[in-house]
């Protein structure tokens, strides 16, 4: 009886423990939009209820922008050393996701930018999550190069399918290039790189790229991505394509 009791109350207690967000301090990536400029915002956030640093950047420059942080209600007030103040909340897009929303069960956060008058539209969608503080080195499991050095490869490349410049994108490729598409294939060189161009990099993709930030992208075995995975690359340049 004892036992059935104990299962019971296992089963039951479940889902209340799942809504219980762990304490601590964890790193949030998020991606979005400041008016029409793309961009990004890197905030450390302790027990999933308050930020205690934040920074943001522009995917144009990668440069970060130290960011004061305060709270007025559910409202977050992030200051920028020239003169720069957003007024964000959190969103999430499922109507059912309990209120009021924390940074456990949120998917961005949404509202607006000022200065000198000026007003601008915010959205950003949380991207990428990390245990702990943000690291000193974000691509040290990737490679020994700094970490500008690192994206000043990956910028390399994105400029240059962006301008449709062959040679130089084939400078920042890791050979073999492998490509995910309706069939697998892989390029093994400039040449081959050139007869599948147009093939490759339709006006479909060059839109997802357009939208990639090369900056504190997410890693994973040993490679970062941009744009939600449609280019991975590694300590030699891009490796993988994943187009539509």
């Amino acid at each position: 009886m004892r036992l059935v009791l104990g299962l019971l109350l296992a089963v039951l207690s479940a889902p209340a423990l799942a809504q219980v967000p762990p304490k601590g301090l964890d790193t949030k990536v998020a991606e979005g939009t400041v008016g029409p400029y793309v961009a990004g915002l890197n905030i450390t956030v302790r027990d999933h209820v308050s930020i205690v640093a934040a920074h943001y950047y522009y995917a144009k420059t990668g440069l970060d922008i130290p960011l004061k942080v305060a709270v007025q209600g559910d409202t977050f007030l992030f200051d920028e050393p020239h003169g720069g103040h957003f007024e964000l909340h959190l969103t999430n897009a499922d109507a059912s996701a309990p209120r009021p929303l924390n940074f456990y069960k949120s998917t961005g956060l949404a509202g607006t930018w000022t200065r000198e008058g000026k007003t601008l539209p915010v959205v950003f969608g949380f991207s990428s999550g990390y245990p702990g503080p943000a690291p000193d080195r974000w691509y040290a499991a990737i490679t020994s190069e700094s970490d500008a050095q690192f994206e000043g490869r990956v910028r390399t490349f994105l400029r240059c399918v962006l301008l449709s410049d062959v040679d130089q994108a084939a400078r920042a490729v890791s050979w073999p290039l492998i490509v995910n598409g309706k069939q697998r294939i892989t390029i093994h060189n400039r040449r081959e790189l050139a007869k599948r161009w147009k093939t490759l990099f339709t006006p479909t993709a060059l839109r997802a790229l357009r939208k990639a930030i090369p900056h504190e992208m997410f890693v994973r075995n040993g490679m970062a991505m941009v744009a939600n995975g449609a280019v991975w690359f590694d300590a030699g340049g891009a490796k993988v394509l994943n187009l539509p």
